[in-house]
């Protein structure tokens, strides 16, 4: 996609320094759809960059186990779905970046691996 073609690896490092997200959203294993309680979560988000003049990182996260290059079509995917859900409520998609797939270990918990995150910058 465009959106993943402007992203670079500068845009990456950035993320880490951008501090903590704004919003973590959780995903079941396999699946990109948006979980159920997303869709006030990203309203509250959606409202307050148009109200603002903030740019949103999207970042989708995967974990180490199955094929990586399903896992990061995964991560993609999903990072989509929180882009389209957030421009389907008005922010403007010059103010939505996705940033490229990340790999993580999730901690103790595998499902920390299975998320977006959203900042704001």
């Amino acid at each position: 996609s465009a959106a993943l073609a402007r992203v670079g690896p500068s845009k990456v490092a950035t993320i880490a320094a951008l501090g903590e997200p704004v919003l973590r959203l959780y995903f079941e294993i396999g699946v990109a759809t948006l979980p159920p309680e997303a869709q006030t979560e990203l309203d509250r988000v959606a409202e307050q960059v148009r109200a603002g003049s903030a740019i949103v990182i999207i970042s989708g996260f995967h974990d180490a186990s199955g094929d990586a290059a399903r896992n990061a079509e995964l991560a993609k995917q999903r990072a989509l779905a929180v882009h389209h859900a957030l421009g389907a409520n008005g922010v403007a998609p010059d103010r939505l970046e996705l940033s490229k797939p990340a790999l993580t270990m999730g901690g103790a918990d595998a499902k920390e691996a299975r998320r977006v995150e959203i900042h704001l910058r």
